[in-house]
């Protein structure tokens, strides 16, 4: 098969674009059940991560982008941490462009690499513009640990360390679900599609 080339042009098809407002969408239902709910994680890169994976890096980056600047309207909050929402989009989609979701190994890598990303870029933000508390659910377990005497920062990067990878966990399998169920001719039209259609829907 020829390696197909990949521009910013060719990553926004027609049905990419259509994407990109769904992604939004499933990421502001994640993002208010989490927050309605107090869990410790954000669920609000769902789409973010579909979007990556199925399109590429910038219909991703977009995707996340434009949930944040959506949120961020009811939320305030949410404004500051665009660029986290824009990287998970880039991130996942150059592994999906690298073919990282294939084997069981490189899969840990890439939750590894999303996930580290991740806490690099939020744990800043909350630290140096919200001190440490946000209003979420993990913020109240950095509450509890900052109260136990621990370093603001070691606490911030502890909660989100550990909820952020299981965040990314969740969000990658749901979206790799749903990439299972898309028939192989419809897989081809996206930016990353091709990568799919051998082990998830050959035949179909």
């Amino acid at each position: 098969m020829k390696e197909k080339k990949h521009s910013i042009k060719s990553d926004f098809s027609m049905l990419a674009i259509l994407i990109i407002p769904i992604a939004a969408a499933v990421n502001f239902v994640g993002g208010q059940l989490a927050s309605l709910l107090k869990l410790p994680m954000y669920l609000d890169t769902i789409g973010t991560i579909f979007a990556g994976m199925l399109c590429g890096p910038w219909v991703g980056a977009v995707a996340g982008g434009l949930t944040n600047v959506v949120t961020g309207i009811a939320n305030p909050v949410n404004f500051a941490f665009i660029p986290v929402n824009v990287l998970a989009g880039l991130v996942t989609g150059f592994l999906a462009r690298g073919k990282m979701f294939g084997t069981w190994w490189k899969w840990l890598i890439s939750m590894v690499i999303m996930a580290f990303v991740s806490i690099a870029s939020a744990a800043p933000i909350v630290v140096l513009v919200y001190g440490g508390v946000t209003g979420s659910g993990t913020s109240l377990i950095t509450a509890a640990a900052m109260a136990a005497g621990a370093n603001i920062w070691a606490a911030v990067i502890g909660t989100e360390g550990i909820w952020t990878v299981v965040d990314r966990i969740i969000s990658f399998l749901i979206g790799y679900l749903v990439i299972r169920v898309i028939p192989a001719r419809t897989l081809v039209k996206f930016g990353c599609g091709e990568n799919y259609i051998k082990k998830t829907t050959a035949g179909k």
